[in-house]
């Protein structure tokens, strides 16, 4: 299945999908790199999220992570999430959080390409490209659209609103 087609199905089905559904349906997509090829966009600074599609049910985004680059620690809020592995190897740490409100690892997973991460609302994670030269390329499927979430410190036991943005939106984020 091509992204255009788990884009249109995703516009039909989204509201109904649990995690396991997602992830499953996601474990079908079977991208060109070509048809991804005008939404891979890298930054220097961080890692780009750029966006592909979005509407009330959910969105869609090609992530671009050079060597090194990290996502901050953070949950999903509301949002359910399949992470397609495309080129590269995402690296995800999740957390837990302790009784005196502090977080630690809890365990760590390498997702090469053609791999399928999934993410429930209640999950503290990290997504990481930690490989010395090669480039990380993922594409992420948020249930419903990715807000509210919050940010966490391995430092202090406190966490705070994680106000994303967009490196990039595209036409599709308007509609297929």
């Amino acid at each position: 299945m091509d992204l255009v087609a788990v884009i249109e199905e995703l516009r039909h089905r989204a509201k109904e999908m649990q995690l396991p559904d997602l992830r499953r349906f996601i474990s079908n997509l079977k991208p060109h790199r070509s048809e991804i090829e005008r939404y891979i966009h890298f930054t220097d600074a961080r890692y780009a999220r750029n966006l592909v599609f979005k509407c009330e049910d959910f969105e869609c985004l090609v992530l671009c992570w050079r060597p090194g680059q990290r996502s901050p620690i953070h949950d999903h809020a509301n949002s359910i999430c399949a992470v397609y592995t495309l080129e590269g190897v995402l690296s995800a740490d999740n957390y837990r959080k302790t009784a005196n409100g502090h977080i630690r690892v809890d365990y760590s997973q390498d997702f090469k390409p053609g791999s399928v991460l999934s993410i429930q609302t209640t999950e503290i994670h990290q997504v990481s490209n930690l490989q010395d030269t090669a480039d990380l390329i993922s594409l992420h499927f948020y249930l419903g659209p990715l807000e509210n979430s919050f940010l966490y410190s391995v430092q202090q036991p406190i966490h705070e609103l994680y106000q994303r943005t967009y490196t990039r939106v595209f036409t599709l984020a308007d509609g297929i």
